[in-house]
């Protein structure tokens, strides 16, 4: 696939993302260790984002489903050796792809509803046990917290308005 750079929009990072620490990031893929979502089809690469924020690649990352399958175990924060804050590009770039296309309807939304995420999470318990790292909480493990991220998610637009695809997962 050939990428035409000529438009490309070069200041998508600020729209985005507007954080300098973005432009540290080297592509070293340690933002993954550990990440449950990196293991899925197809797999979340924070670091292939990152490159598509940071050349201004619009229309491709308009189209990457892949931030969606984030389960926001926030692993990748704590990987990140140049402070880029992953997780916290995750989430900017699901708000601006939901921005930039108010019809687009994430192929993960009825997963994040019905359970809080879409990746399995829990892997890697044991290693980060005998690390001495402390659990992390998800959603997953906190059902009030569940219950009022449900509550949440109904209160958007393309929750409320596409409501019949959430029906039955109380």
């Amino acid at each position: 696939m050939e990428i035409d750079f000529s438009a490309s929009n070069k200041n998508l990072w600020k729209e985005v993302y507007d954080n300098e620490n973005l432009h540290h990031c080297y592509n070293c893929g340690t933002c993954i260790t550990g990440c449950p979502a990196s293991f899925g089809n197809p797999p979340l690469l924070v670091r292939n984002l990152a490159r598509m924020v940071i050349l201004g690649l619009e229309e491709e990352l308009l189209d990457d489903p892949t931030p969606w399958s984030c389960v926001s175990c926030t692993r990748c924060e704590e990987m990140c050796p140049m402070d880029v804050k992953p997780f916290e590009l995750i989430l900017a770039i699901r708000k601006w792809q939901s921005l930039s296309d108010p019809t687009y309807i994430p192929t993960a939304i009825v997963e994040i509803y019905s359970r809080g995420y879409t990746q399995p999470v829990g892997t890697n318990t044991e290693m980060r046990e005998s690390l001495g790292l402390h659990e992390l909480p998800t959603i997953s493990n906190q059902p009030e917290k569940l219950k009022l991220f449900r509550e949440m998610l109904m209160k958007t637009p393309v929750m409320s308005e596409n409501d019949y695809m959430f029906m039955g997962d109380e």
